[in-house]
């Protein structure tokens, strides 16, 4: 796909609006037909080759906005937050959350000391791999931009490529261990970093897999605020020249953290019907799928080839994590 426009280096901020809905359009129509695949494959693909041909074509100064779509889709996220959820998970559910987090932030960290990973690079995959997603990936590129672009798309890749993965392996791990519904929805629920995948696995098993799975994305989802400003923390407030100690200063919080905060509570406190719930859901969707075509966009696919190693060692890691929280599921939580 080549995008053309005459004079790109003064072109109105509305040509790239266009160009910007022509390609989400072109994605959505090409995920119609097989819904099976996630939705953030076309759109991530879609922009990658649109991106690629627009530089082809010596239009690479053409960016296409995503900011926008991204901060209304983690705001809306927020809607998702129920007490039902947090009572359905329990505080087992939520030692889970932890132990995920700890395993995935120590397994990086190791990683970057290593020097198999660069420390950003691990940040992203800590970060998308812990069950926030691609979503999470795609609000810290906006603050922070030195993983704007080719590191963004490489997590991205990593993360559903560990989706893939999973909706083959884990049916499979399930019926070689005999797991039982809870037990197989808590796992796919804890350790699939995105939604649809998470899901998709859990719904191959019976009641209650399904319903735990969607329990523990929705938990994770309501903690990803925190997880990115987290990430801002270590990363993103970091400055040349800075003393040690100015790294204790919290960078100032996101607005779409804000954002999505000021929602969750709402929801809490019964802001939502389910039915506006729902419908809240798939304008995130839409959102999120709007963003990740920008961010594709953005994407130098010359650059991937030098990026095979580190995505092997994201995929390595978020195995031995998952590996590792689903002996504890077995052999600790009972």
């Amino acid at each position: 796909m080549i995008v053309t426009l005459q004079k790109p280096e003064t072109a109105h901020p509305a040509a790239a609006v266009v160009v910007l809905a022509i390609v989400v359009a072109v994605a959505k129509l090409a995920h119609l037909p097989a819904p099976g695949v996630p939705g953030v494959v076309w759109a991530l693909g879609f922009g990658v080759l649109a991106g690629h041909g627009a530089r082809s074509a010596g239009r690479g100064t053409l960016q296409l906005p995503y900011e926008v779509p991204l901060t209304a889709g983690f705001v809306m996220m927020g809607a998702e937050v129920t007490p039902e959820v947090f009572r359905l998970v329990g505080w087992n559910g939520l030692l889970g959350v932890g132990l995920l987090w700890a395993l995935v932030i120590v397994g990086f960290a190791v990683a970057t000391r290593l020097r198999l990973l660069p420390s950003r690079l691990a940040g992203l995959f800590a970060l998308g791999l812990s069950g926030c997603g691609v979503s999470a990936i795609a609000a810290v590129a906006k603050r922070d931009r030195a993983v704007e672009g080719t590191p963004q798309t490489v997590a991205t890749m990593v993360i559903m490529g560990a989706g893939a993965v999973a909706l083959v392996v884990y049916p499979l791990i399930g019926h070689a261990l005999g797991l039982d519904a809870a037990t197989f929805g808590t796992f796919a629920g804890l350790t699939i970093a995105n939604n649809a995948e998470s899901l998709a696995s859990a719904g191959t098993r019976e009641d209650p897999a399904l319903l735990l799975a969607a329990a523990y994305k929705v938990v994770v989802n309501a903690f990803e605020g925190l997880a990115v400003v987290l990430y801002l923390w270590l990363f993103a407030s970091r400055r040349r020249g800075q003393l040690p100690a100015a790294k204790l200063a919290l960078p100032r919080v996101p607005g779409f953290v804000l954002g999505f905060t000021v929602v969750g509570v709402a929801a809490l406190l019964g802001a939502f019907s389910e039915a506006e719930r729902q419908a809240v859901s798939g304008l995130t969707r839409w959102a999120f799928f709007i963003a990740l075509v920008g961010v594709g966009f953005r994407t130098r696919v010359d650059q991937l080839r030098r990026s095979i190693k580190p995505a092997l060692v994201g995929l390595l890691l978020w195995a031995a994590s998952s590996g590792l929280v689903l002996w504890w599921l077995l052999h600790v939580r009972g």
